[in-house]
């Protein structure tokens, strides 16, 4: 893992695939290495809800995440 020697949060822009909105969620730059390098989003970022953290994984927001999956 990478040394920074700042752990302020930095901003990760992602866009929902879906509704192509953006969002930017905040984050330590120690988090993202360790998603990078193969860490589980839980563990790499346990401090970002649920929502967000499918975000990172799939591009999917919240809102559109229950409309897809939604029977």
């Amino acid at each position: 893992m990478k040394k920074h020697a700042s752990e302020e949060k930095v901003s990760l822009d992602v866009t929902c695939f879906k509704c192509e909105t953006t969002f930017s969620l905040e984050v330590l730059p120690s988090s993202l290495d360790q998603y990078e390098a193969g860490a589980l989003v839980q563990n790499a970022f346990p401090y970002l809800s649920e929502d967000d953290r499918e975000l990172i994984i799939s591009r999917t927001c919240g809102a559109c995440f229950i409309e897809i999956f939604s029977f």
